[in-house]
């Protein structure tokens, strides 16, 4: 038997890799090694292969070579930890590599070469001082506490403009200080009292109903919203602007935003549950305060009055009970609850009323009770509400 041809002899694979992976690598000075905890085996898998098709030169283990260590969502503690063992087991007078933060690596593979390293890249500060110089800088400065306050603001966010302010903006900004106060359960009596009273002149007989957070029983809030109705059918038209003239003629007004109603028909807003078409005026009032009330307030800020916001809303009798059983909320409550009167019993609840869309017809309620029973579920009072 003739013996078998022995195969030509190949080079060594991690020879001839090694030396044909050092002839690709384009920064021979960087040395990177990537820590896998938090990173996953996968993850650093992928990051290294596509680092060394870049031409950078990655590591496999961490030796003596390495110039640059780069972690991921590691803690404090864990970088202390890495550390320490990392120095143990380190020859001695072997200088430490830095230990950087994964942003540095990825900032380097978009620029296509190893970038600047920055204070903000660098682990070894925050381990040592507890915090990042810059980070700490940036924190301080005029233009983020600026900028922080700012987006404090009801309707501004970080895009907006101080030069391109709407209306509602620049009022919340002139009465920031006021108005980023929490509400009090004490003062929404006065509030409504205010209200009431423009109302009672403007359509007498309308009703004024507290509603939201506080019609449940909670201590403080941000706003107060009111619902404005009048016992007969369709004297509720007009009543909301003749209203304001009151309080503006008072001086009370500071701002509002007027939304006429949207409804059109039964069936318009049905499947909608999630919004209502009603009337409604957002203000910010100018409400006088009792003596000693000013108390912690700025010198500078007039002690007799304060600014407040109120939404004021206005319906028909008819869907007085629906509107009363929405607005009261709480927003979890009435998901939830509109959701079992759609899965669970066919029906569509919202704001307005309650609607069969097989029979195409709305059921007439005079009170909120009478909702829960049409849905078959037992009444909870507005205090079992705050889901």
């Amino acid at each position: 038997m003739l013996p078998k041809g022995r195969r030509a002899r190949v080079g060594s694979p991690s020879g001839d890799a090694a030396s044909s992976r050092l002839r690709s690598m384009r920064f021979p000075g960087v040395a990177i090694y990537l820590v896998e905890p938090h990173m996953g085996r996968s993850r650093r898998a992928f990051l290294t292969r596509l680092a060394r098709s870049k031409g950078f030169r990655v590591l496999d283990s961490c030796s003596s070579e390495v110039t640059h260590v780069v972690m991921e969502q590691t803690s404090a503690e864990e970088a202390i930890s890495w550390q320490e063992r990392r120095m143990a087991a380190a020859l001695p007078g072997c200088s430490p590599p830095a230990l950087l933060d994964i942003s540095w690596f990825t900032e380097s593979l978009a620029a296509g070469q190893p970038v600047p390293v920055e204070c903000r890249h660098r682990l070894e500060e925050l381990l040592e001082h507890g915090v990042c110089e810059e980070v700490e800088r940036v924190r301080s400065s005029e233009r983020h506490q600026t900028m922080k306050l700012f987006t404090q603001v009801f309707g501004v966010g970080v895009r907006t403009q101080p030069q391109k302010l709407t209306q509602l903006q620049k009022a919340g900004l002139q009465h920031h200080q006021d108005l980023s106060t929490p509400v009090l359960r004490s003062d929404v009596d006065a509030r409504q009292q205010v209200v009431e009273e423009a109302v009672g002149q403007a359509r007498p007989g309308a009703t004024v109903t507290l509603t939201g957070g506080f019609r449940r029983g909670t201590l403080q809030g941000h706003d107060v919203d009111f619902l404005i109705t009048h016992p007969k059918e369709g004297q509720e038209a007009g009543l909301l602007p003749r209203a304001m003239h009151r309080l503006q003629d008072q001086g009370l007004i500071l701002y509002r935003q007027h939304r006429h109603s949207r409804w059109e028909s039964p069936t318009h807003l049905a499947q909608q549950s999630h919004m209502d078409a009603f009337e409604r005026s957002f203000c910010i009032l100018r409400l006088p305060q009792p003596p000693g009330a000013a108390v912690g307030r700025s010198p500078r800020s007039c002690p007799s009055w304060k600014a407040v916001r109120l939404d004021l809303v206005v319906l028909p009798i008819s869907q007085f009970p629906f509107a009363l059983l929405g607005w009261t909320g709480s927003k979890l409550f009435q998901r939830e609850l509109r959701c079992f009167s759609r899965k669970e019993k066919g029906l569509w609840l919202n704001s307005h009323g309650l609607f069969d869309p097989e029979q195409r017809t709305f059921f007439h309620v005079a009170l909120e009770e009478d909702i829960f029973s049409h849905l078959g579920l037992e009444y909870l009072p507005p205090e079992q509400r705050n889901a």
